[in-house]
């Protein structure tokens, strides 16, 4: 049991410096969820704060947000369930870019859900 501590003790979060984001508002605001999924799937250049979470993503979909914080966890949430209820051809076209053989999203949004 000590070393399940230790070994959770060891793991290196996300930085928190861009987790001002509320994704409720954005979720309702269409020309930023594009403008954000523009950059997240390579249709324009990301500005330095999308390319912060960008930089994380394949990491942190592929391990099930094993270093998000409670918080990004319940950012991802709200975002994803955004995605999948309100803008349903840009859910999958980020599945296709982090996931393109459906390996990791099942696990990814349970991972998630209750946050």
């Amino acid at each position: 049991m000590s070393l399940v501590a230790l070994a959770v003790a060891d793991i290196k979060y996300y930085t928190t410096a861009d987790d001002n984001i509320d994704v409720d508002a954005l979720m309702k605001n269409s020309e930023l969820v594009k403008w954000h999924m523009d950059c997240f799937v390579d249709r324009r250049p990301c500005e330095p704060f999308s390319q912060s979470y960008k930089d994380n993503m394949v990491e942190a979909i592929s391990t099930a947000c094993l270093r998000c914080t409670l918080a990004q966890k319940n950012r991802w949430n709200k975002f994803l369930a955004g995605l999948k209820r309100d803008y349903p051809s840009e859910y999958v076209a980020f599945q296709k870019k982090y996931d393109p053989n459906n390996i990791y999203m099942d696990e990814f949004e349970n991972a998630v859900a209750n946050f």
